[in-house]
Order: C-alpha cells, then sequence, then structure tokens
C-alpha cells in the first residue's frame, strides 16, 4: 500500500503527518499551498474535487482512494494497520478512547473555530460598521463560547488529572486528535495557566521523537499558530 498526504502547514493537517511518523509508515508527503495554489495543490485537484486538506491518497491493488477529514483517517489507518487502537485497554479506557477521540472534533474544535469566525468577521466589516459586528462577536463570546470552551477545558483538565493519556494509561489516536485544538488554547486563552495537567499533557506530547520530526516535515510554524488563535481572543 502507498501513502501519499496531501498536507497544509501550520494546520490541523499536521496531526495527520504525526500520526504517519508515529506508525512509522513509509508515505510520500506533498505540501500545498492554497493562495495562490502551488503544484501540490494543482496535483491534490486531480485526484480529489472537493480537494480538502489533509487528504491521504491510499494507492492499494491497482486501486487509487482519496480520504479525506482528519479524523477518518486516523480511524482507518487505526483500524487498517492495527496500531494505536483500544485493543487492549479495559472497557473503561476504551470508552475513554472512543469519547476522546470524537470529542476533539465533534465538539471541541467547532466552539474553537466559530471563536476564528467572528473574529474574523469583525476584522472584514468595512470600518463604520465595525461596531456592530464587534458587539455581536462579543454577545456571542460571552453568552456561549467563552463558558462553553472553559467547560470543555475543565472537563479535559479533570480527566487528565487522573490520567497520563486520554485512553488511560496509554497513547493513541484520541491523543493525536486533542492536541490541534488543545494547542490552540495553550497560544491564545488569556487563562490557559488555570490548566497544570493540560500543559503538562502538551509538554509530554512535545517529548516525543515523532511530534517533532513531524513538525519540522511539516514546516510547522509556531509563530503563525499563534498569531493566528490570538486573534480568536
Amino acid at each position: 500500500m502507498k501513502l501519499t498526504l496531501y498536507h497544509l502547514a501550520t494546520s490541523r493537517s499536521q496531526r495527520i503527518l504525526w500520526l504517519l511518523e508515529e506508525f512509522q509508515l513509509a508515505y510520500e508527503l506533498v505540501i500545498c499551498r492554497q493562495n495562490p495554489p502551488n503544484a501540490g495543490m494543482q496535483q491534490l485537484k486531480q485526484h480529489s474535487a472537493s480537494a480538502k486538506l489533509p487528504t491521504l491518497l491510499i494507492q492499494a491493488d491497482q486501486q487509487q482512494f482519496a480520504l479525506a477529514e482528519s479524523s477518518a483517517i486516523a480511524e482507518f489507518l487505526q483500524q487498517h494497520l492495527q496500531k494505536a487502537t483500544a485493543a487492549d485497554l479495559t472497557l473503561e479506557q476504551q470508552l475513554q478512547f472512543s469519547f476522546w477521540k470524537n470529542f476533539a472534533d465533534a465538539s471541541f474544535m467547532p466552539n474553537l473555530a466559530l471563536k476564528q469566525i467572528f473574529a474574523q468577521i469583525v476584522q472584514r466589516t468595512p470600518l463604520p460598521l465595525r461596531p456592530v459586528s464587534w458587539c455581536f462577536k462579543q454577545g456571542f463570546n460571552l453568552g456561549y463560547l467563552d463558558q462553553a470552551i472553559a467547560a470543555q477545558l475543565d472537563s479535559i483538565e479533570q480527566h487528565l488529572s487522573k490520567h497520563a493519556w486520554l485512553a488511560g494509561g496509554s497513547f493513541s489516536i484520541a491523543d493525536i486528535l486533542l492536541w490541534f485544538p488543545l494547542q490552540a488554547c495553550a497560544a491564545a486563552h488569556p487563562e490557559f495557566m488555570r490548566y497544570p495537567h493540560c500543559r503538562h499533557y502538551l509538554a509530554q506530547i512535545e517529548s516525543r521523537p515523532a511530534f517533532q520530526q513531524a513538525l519540522l516535515k511539516g514546516q510547522w510554524s509556531d509563530a503563525q499558530f499563534r498569531q493566528y488563535w490570538a486573534k480568536a481572543w
């Protein structure tokens, strides 16, 4: 089976690159640029009409498939290769694994994305009307988003106060998927210092050799990441 990852630097795509490194898989990496599109992006469009990033191109048995969505890619690789799975976990740990691997993109990331979207709306609103969009953003943040994100961080903090990893004592793809939204909070949330177990957890992730190797290969820019997410708060 030949794997090709179409990757956008300093994005959620970084998680799939890290996963491939953790699994020690052979793969080809194609760095894509969107504005303006580079050769990698043009190549991706030949394989996938949606051209979403990340996309994993899978070639096997003279067939070719393009799989998008980070959670779907992670789950496919886990099931196909039987690595970083919950197979050897207790029932309680399996339930934790199932919950957290879906929590990252189904619950946590959408709230962070909404904060970013509202911030972008304010920036792009014509100056005379900007106070209106700013008030709308602040109202939604104070009335819902800030409380929701605080509750989610509290939940993660409480879990990590009792467990080294999300599925208990074992590293899994749940940890890979949660890393990005939690790192976004670490980069920009004004009260992230209140979450010592989350900070320790991120430091634990950063100490993994595969994680560091993926950052180098994926052209990760911490400065760009922090600048982007600072706008959300």
